[in-house]
């Protein structure tokens, strides 16, 4: 050990030289500290130093990045080391000091290092993953076991927080989907945690980790210590920074984000991720899970626009129609929802026919859906009024809208919630103390009214969406790089070269075949 420390202490250099070290330098030099760690055997990298104490308590996470993960995995896997088969140590347990270094550790590491130890970093938050929830079984949570929690829920909140600092610690824009961000949100789904997901399902995702396997054409290449933009150039399925991916992961994550959304009520959120999963590409058919995502996205669309919504272009016709034959239910609500608000009916109809349908909402676990739905529906019969009237009593509205014609005063405090809420942009004028004689006048434009929108406020929107699209742009362009040196799109242009030489009558317009390629003809059906 006394030979061993100075070799892990020597990397990097400390305090940093005056002049820098090279990305040459730097690449050699830390190669050979992840050289050492790998062959040196775990039970010393447990053991103890002279003086006392041992690796973790000399090491900085913040500066030794690559030996603490090592050291520190060591410690948790006991005496079997790195094996995942070993028996994990309980010190590692929520509470317990192997615990407490984590989560220092993760505050910490230097994301540079990290990208040297991808298969140690990832091993370390599914550790984390699987602890937490291990943890609750054995009673070592004493707080799910109160009366103020649920021990099934609690199991993987004690990971969330240090997963998600990982997350975007390791990559802050976290645009690149990988194994770790499908780990992290079925944590916060398990525990109910929403708003702890949105540091990280707030970030848009724009790539996939590449698959260094396939082959292609690499340009320019980079070490792993250079600046990389995006992130996705470095987070590989060879650097050990995620598993590798397929379809029904990416769908998964997107589904699970969709339902972390519906629970925090953020319904345009959650209908771009469903949108996200009912578009994905298919072979043979589609995934169950995409079914799944059909009938939710067919609720969310009524519950944030108040009318069902075209299929997406993008959508393929073909996956159109298995959904809607799947759902038929769904579209029903859909429509029935539709004319009630366009007829100014009440909502008698839609009221008996989720009820007609309870069982198949709670076999779908749309239940609560379902129920908004039936509340939305007076809001948007509300809200319509205002493309034909500019002023109501409220004698009117009720007669229109509410389930109970002569209840004004209820009336009146229903109009005032959504006025407060931010849903109605109108004003709600008391002539008299008799509500039903008191006006809702609706606002002329999105400058007016008590929600109205100056001008700065508009500007500055509109600088917020144009910055929004030139981010966009750039992940557009870095995709199609990758697409055009990848070794499908080879294949395919080697084979269209092939066919012209030989007189035959190709067109270069699209990269068609590119989905026979790599989509796979496995049957979707049985995803769940």
């Amino acid at each position: 050990m006394d030979t061993l420390l100075p070799q892990l202490l020597a990397f990097p250099p400390h305090p940093p030289p005056v002049t820098p070290l090279t990305e040459s330098e730097y690449d050699k030099q830390i190669r050979c500290v992840v050289q050492l760690l790998n062959q040196t055997p775990a039970n010393k990298l447990a053991g103890g130093v002279s003086g006392g104490g041992d690796l973790l308590t000399i090491l900085d996470p913040s500066i030794n990045t690559l030996p603490y993960l090592y050291v520190l995995l060591a410690h948790i896997n006991g005496s079997s080391g790195k094996q995942p088969s070993g028996t994990q140590s309980k010190a590692f347990f929520p509470d317990g000091p192997l615990w407490l270094k984590m989560l220092d550790f993760m505050e910490k590491f230097d994301p540079i290092q990290v990208r040297y130890g991808g298969i140690e970093f990832r091993r370390l938050i599914e550790l984390v993953a699987r602890t937490a929830q291990a943890a609750s079984k054995v009673g070592f949570l004493s707080y799910a076991t109160s009366t103020a929690h649920r021990a099934d829920a609690a199991q993987p909140l004690v990971a969330i927080f240090p997963i998600s600092s990982a997350i975007l610690r390791l990559d802050p824009s976290s645009s690149c989907l990988t194994s770790s961000h499908l780990i992290f949100a079925r944590l916060c789904l398990e525990a109910r945690d929403f708003y702890s997901a949105l540091p990280v399902l707030n970030k848009d995702i724009y790539h996939f980790p590449l698959n260094s396997d396939k082959g292609g054409v690499h340009v320019n290449p980079r070490f792993w210590c250079s600046h990389h933009e995006p992130h996705s150039t470095f987070i590989t399925i060879a650097s050990g920074l995620s598993e590798k991916l397929d379809h029904r992961d990416h769908l998964q994550y997107f589904l699970f984000g969709a339902m972390i959304y519906i629970g925090l009520k953020d319904w345009e959120r959650a209908l771009l991720f469903l949108e996200i999963v009912i578009i994905s590409p298919a072979t043979l058919t589609t995934s169950m899970i995409q079914v799944e995502a059909y009938k939710k996205w067919v609720l969310v669309s009524l519950l944030l626009k108040g009318q069902p919504l075209s299929n997406p272009k993008t959508m393929s016709s073909h996956a159109g129609k298995i959904y809607s034959a799947l759902a038929r239910a769904y579209e029903a609500i859909a429509r029935i929802f539709r004319d009630g608000i366009v007829g100014e009916q009440s909502a008698r109809r839609l009221v008996a026919e989720t009820e007609a349908g309870r069982t198949l909402w709670r076999e779908d676990c749309n239940t609560g859906l379902v129920k908004q739905v039936i509340d939305a529906f007076r809001r948007f019969s509300i809200l319509r009024l205002e493309k034909t009237y500019v002023a109501l009593r409220i004698l009117d509205v009720a007669h229109r809208t509410s389930p109970e014609p002569n209840d004004y005063a209820e009336t009146a405090a229903y109009v005032s919630s959504l006025i407060s809420s931010g849903y109605l942009n109108a004003t709600l004028t008391q002539s008299s103390e008799e509500p039903h004689t008191w006006i809702l006048r609706f606002a002329t434009s999105s400058a007016t009214g008590p929600h109205g929108r100056t001008e700065q406020q508009q500007y500055e929107d509109l600088v917020a969406q144009t910055t929004r699209t030139m981010k966009l742009s750039d992940h557009v362009r870095e995709a199609d790089r990758r697409l055009g040196l990848s070794k499908e799109y080879l294949d395919w242009a080697r084979r269209i070269q092939k066919s012209k030489e030989a007189g035959g009558n190709v067109e270069l317009s699209g990269f068609a075949t590119l989905s026979e390629d790599y989509l796979g003809d496995e049957d979707m059906m049985s995803d769940l």
